[in-house]
């Protein structure tokens, strides 16, 4: 029996030394693919500094050479700490520009344990990872103290500590590391989100709006229309991925897309024209909204109104009086 316990220890502590080795030659990182992806390897890119107004901490922003924004993050050292029983927590976080949680990463040697001190595996890093991106879940409303059940030893004393994670939290934290979960979530998903989004705005340019609108995240996109207003210039870019989303089968990116066009930049006739042009390819919901948008300009174009008269003998219905309106 002691041979077989020995064998079992020295197993454990092999298994402990491959890991380290391995994280050691492998940082821990998780990321989401971000709004605008990375220079290529080895092209130089800058770092500044801000200052999070809520908690005086450094919050660092990479941006390229030519000045466009690409992530922000802050390094986060402490510790997980309840009833005098601690763990270090070694990880920087990292925010897309428009805000939402991007990934982290561990310094080199570093990884994320449970309680009894174990190491995390991959399924419960992937499920951490999955965990911070999710705004939703209400862990900005569960009390520390609240995390876990706190069942008395034999001596009749609380130990918070070994107690096992609440149920009312259970679907929300990685098992066995509650508090981390926790931590991390509160600091990805709390006030430094809003900062980092505030900072991006000052930021914004025409050419940073187009290359927002590229996004596979809907959520970016939506960020980016909901920021252009009467002082933005539609440049031919700009104006370009307006009208390829007004033509999307998306009816809320579509929606959104018309609605972020002021009547200001109804002055130009090429950007009337090219609405109109979109009319007869998209839905009848859509068209309503094209309509209405193309009646706040401060005139129609000749192109217009030649275009929609070849349309009328097509048109029948609520399509007709929409377009007669006009």
């Amino acid at each position: 029996m002691i041979k077989v316990r020995y064998f079992g220890v020295v197993i454990v502590g092999l298994i402990g030394l491959i890991l380290i080795f391995f994280q050691e030659k492998h940082p821990i990182k998780y990321m989401q693919v971000a709004t605008i992806e990375s220079s290529p390897a080895g092209e130089p890119s800058i770092v500044v500094t801000f200052k999070d107004s809520v908690t005086n901490e450094t919050i660092y922003l990479r941006k390229t050479k030519d000045n466009i924004p690409l992530h922000y993050f802050k390094k986060v050292i402490g510790e997980v700490c309840y009833d005098d029983e601690c763990r270090l927590l070694d990880i920087v976080v990292y925010w897309n520009i428009t805000g939402r949680y991007l990934g982290f990463e561990l310094p080199k040697g570093e990884f994320l344990s449970k309680y009894d001190h174990d190491p995390f595996s991959e399924n419960e890093y992937q499920r951490l990872h999955t965990l911070l991106a999710d705004s939703s879940i209400p862990l900005d409303a569960v009390s520390f103290e609240k995390l876990v059940e706190q069942p008395k030893n034999d001596e009749g004393v609380v130990d918070a500590v070994s107690g096992a994670t609440s149920k009312s939290v259970a679907d929300m934290v990685v098992k066995g590391a509650a508090y981390t979960t926790y931590k991390l979530w509160n600091i990805v998903n709390g006030p430094t989100m809003d900062i980092v989004s505030e900072l991006t705005e000052k930021q914004l340019t025409p050419t940073l709006i187009h290359r927002i609108l590229q996004s596979s995240d809907n959520n970016d996109k939506l960020w980016a229309l909901n920021r252009i207003d009467t002082t933005t210039e539609l440049t031919l870019d700009l104006e370009a991925s307006l009208l390829e989303i007004i033509s999307s089968d998306d009816f809320y990116l579509a929606y959104s897309a018309i609605h972020a066009i002021d009547p200001v930049h109804l002055n130009a006739s090429d950007l009337q024209e090219r609405l109109f042009s979109i009319y007869a390819n998209v839905n009848h919901s859509i068209q309503k909204e094209l309509l209405k948008k193309l009646m706040q300009s401060p005139f129609l174009s000749s192109e217009v109104v030649g275009a929609s008269r070849d349309l009328l003998i097509q048109l029948n219905g609520q399509q007709l009086n929409d377009l007669l309106k006009l």
